[in-house]
């Protein structure tokens, strides 16, 4: 399943209209000359202080709500307590995350937006009963709507029935329970609640102890972001996790036990309606006739690669770095993460990069780049093309504001400052091959002046900043950031093409009465993206 979009009829809607198109990669042929090359970045009158992301909380504005406030503002910990670690791409995410579970001693708790039951999720859902068995404390949180296959929710079924708690999961589909108001016996407190979904990112083993680790990032848990079949660009993604230690994990903690209550609650409101009620008497039933053995369609090859990919031992490295980790609640009416990019987009001096999956810029953050180029800064956006997004019209939506950016080089300040924007899209095919050999770029990473970086499941669209819930990890580490600073310029531009003004100007007055028709009607929907 791709990456949860849409809610209910409006996916469905669009989805028709796309379904009737085939998207065929036909990147433009005359921009693949142009992919730059890394340049040294000179630090000189860059400050040095750390820059105001990790500033106290008064620099942060909180929650309207009293209730919130600020609580869900977690502290700067400094480069003495923390260690972080890139991973390259989704199959080392896969192995790293498998050994983890191999290794843990305590607790695992993970929540995605998405945990298919296909061969890697399987494959991971054995190592977690297993643990469970062991003693451990294994607990997972999904979002309901994003997991609608058959076998997935079989897949749920049986962890549950080895006593791990799957929240966001009930058996026979019943999640609509927990999410739909009725009327007398579970009322909504907010009408909009099933629009708001559970977009986070969190995977955490001994969380609690010493040992602590965790991998956040981009990354739900399915064969196509963990890069299982090669032989199929659709469903081989690019993606970005990175590998956390120290201090912070106890912060990602704290956020997945307040995510997990928050699932407890809406269940114990439901009164005669609570699902655990008709959850521990199937409970019951199974401990009495037996557990159910249930059985799984499985591809062969791709079987034995997960097999193969769980035993890659990456080459971490770890390095020490101030770090703050950030959570987005909109149902709270929480905005840490968009004030985290501003303050960052505000400090830079030099370079800022931006890979994003899902790109439709707020008028702030197109103030933010024009600010930013104003004061000499170069600004290059990464974001997918119609032809790899797994929602084209998203993009589509997207391209309306390309125009209005690039303008941006044409104003005074620009061409006094020498700084400038350029907007690229992503295609999954190499400037020096002949076919597409990538699908999505899924990746929400961002890198400033090569010594801040930002990474999580934020995108910079409107759905991640007034819907879903999000997390986020900003570290300052001159060296971390130069490494995915050059995963950005020699890999990911690498599969991408350079929009033009001429291309972007085009982009708002299409010719094709198709591509019209679905931006126009993807644009109804614009808030919801």
């Amino acid at each position: 399943m791709r990456d949860y979009r849409r809610f209910a009829c409006n996916i469905l809607v669009i989805l028709v209209i796309s379904g009737c198109i085939p998207q065929h990669i036909s990147p433009p042929v005359d921009d693949h000359t142009e992919v730059p090359s890394m340049q040294p970045l000179a630090d000189l009158g860059i400050n040095k202080q750390p820059a105001p992301v990790f500033g106290s909380d008064e620099e942060y504005s909180g929650s309207p709500l009293d209730e919130v406030g600020k609580r869900g503002l977690f502290e700067t910990h400094g480069p003495e307590s923390n260690q972080f670690a890139l991973l390259k791409n989704g199959d080392e995410s896969f192995a790293v995350r498998a050994q983890l579970l191999e290794q843990a001693k305590k607790s695992i708790r993970i929540q995605a937006l998405i945990f298919a039951g296909d061969e890697s999720g399987l494959y991971l859902a054995e190592i977690l009963k297993r643990k469970k068995a062991e003693g451990l404390d294994v607990r997972i949180i999904v979002d309901a709507a994003a997991n609608l296959s058959l076998q997935t929710q079989w897949m749920y079924f049986d962890l549950k029935q080895h006593g791990i708690e799957v929240q966001g999961y009930e058996s026979l589909y019943l999640e609509w329970l927990n999410e739909v108001p009725i009327p007398f016996l579970s009322p909504a407190k907010d009408p909009e609640a099933p629009n708001s979904r559970y977009h986070e990112k969190m995977w955490i083993v001994d969380g609690e102890t010493e040992s602590r680790v965790a991998v956040v990032g981009g990354l739900n848990i399915a064969n196509e972001y963990f890069r299982v079949d090669p032989s199929e660009p659709s469903d081989y993604w690019r993606d970005q996790d990175i590998v956390v230690k120290g201090n912070i994990v106890s912060d990602m903690v704290t956020a997945f036990e307040r995510n997990y209550q928050h699932f407890v609650d809406i269940k114990e409101s439901r009164g005669v309606l609570d699902t655990d009620h008709y959850w521990q008497a199937t409970q019951d039933f199974l401990d009495t006739v037996g557990k159910l053995n249930i059985t799984y369609v499985k591809d062969s090859d791709l079987k034995e690669r997960v097999l193969q990919m769980a035993q890659v031992k990456p080459d971490l490295r770890f390095m020490n770095a101030r770090g703050r980790f950030f959570q987005n609640r909109p149902r709270l009416r929480e905005s840490f993460i968009q004030q985290a990019y501003m303050k960052l987009f505000e400090n830079a001096q030099r370079e800022i990069i931006i890979c994003n999956a899902y790109f439709i810029p707020s008028a702030e953050f197109i103030n933010a780049v024009r600010d930013a180029v104003s004061r000499g800064v170069h600004v290059i956006i990464l974001t997918n093309s119609p032809e790899t997004n797994d929602l084209p019209e998203l993009t589509m939506v997207g391209r309306n504001y390309y125009k209005y950016i690039l303008a941006i080089n044409k104003e005074d300040a620009a061409r006094t400052s020498g700084g400038n924007v350029q907007i690229w899209e992503w295609y999954g095919w190499r400037y020096d091959e002949e076919r597409q050999t990538e699908g999505t770029i899924h990746a929400k990473y961002a890198v400033f002046d090569r010594r801040y970086s930002l990474v999580g499941s934020y995108n910079l669209d409107p759905r991640s900043e007034q819907l879903n819930s999000e997390t986020a990890v900003v570290f300052e580490s001159k060296e971390l950031s130069t490494s995915l600073a050059k995963i950005f310029y020699e890999n990911d531009l690498a599969f991408s093409r350079k929009v033009s003004s001429q291309a972007a100007a085009e982009f708002n007055e299409p010719t094709d009465a198709l591509y019209k028709l679905r931006k126009d009607f993807g644009s109804l929907f614009e808030p919801m993206l």
